[in-house]
């Protein structure tokens, strides 16, 4: 809070400033709402594609000052001859660097996914365990990141895919 104050009284004395000198100044209001902005949702994403089917998948995140937290998953499912018996599978993990990576929590849809727009987040389940209320929480020394795969509900054989978003 410190760090908001600071900056609002230096955009007030430049105003009472720009006042003296007849300058104009920003308000202080648009210097405060830039240091909020730390906290603000990111997105890492990741895609896939096999068989002329695809999943473009994202993991919805803040960052606390202590951990990585994940509150909504989204992804669109599209493709020629993509069905609506599609399925997705996805694990948020960190990156051990060497070997086997921690799973924190994952997510299986039943054999129902509807080709398109799909999300899970704490008021949405889809089928799976919702997100808990709190997030997914991932130590900030950690490099999170989120591991997919999607099984495309296509006429004959089911066409798979994995991938993983980029480390936050």
């Amino acid at each position: 809070m410190a760090f908001i104050t600071f900056r609002t009284s230096i955009a007030a004395l430049a105003v009472a400033g720009a006042a003296t000198t007849g300058l104009a100044a920003l308000p202080a209001v648009a210097a405060a709402s830039e240091a909020t902005s730390a906290s603000a949702m990111a997105t890492a994403s990741g895609s896939c594609s096999k068989g002329g089917a695809y999943i473009n998948f994202a993991a919805h995140y803040h960052n606390s000052s202590r951990y990585h937290v994940f509150t909504k998953f989204s992804w669109t499912i599209a493709g020629s001859g993509v069905r609506n018996k599609n399925n997705v599978e996805f694990r948020v993990k960190h990156d051990n660097r060497l070997g086997h990576d921690p799973i924190y929590w994952t997510w299986k849809s039943p054999d129902n996914i509807r080709k398109g727009y799909s999300e899970v987040n704490s008021g949405t389940s889809n089928g799976g365990n919702p997100v808990p209320r709190s997030g997914i929480r991932v130590p900030k020394n950690k490099a999170a990141y989120v591991e997919f795969k999607a099984v495309f509900d296509k006429r004959g054989t089911d066409p798979r895919c994995a991938g993983h978003t980029r480390n936050v």
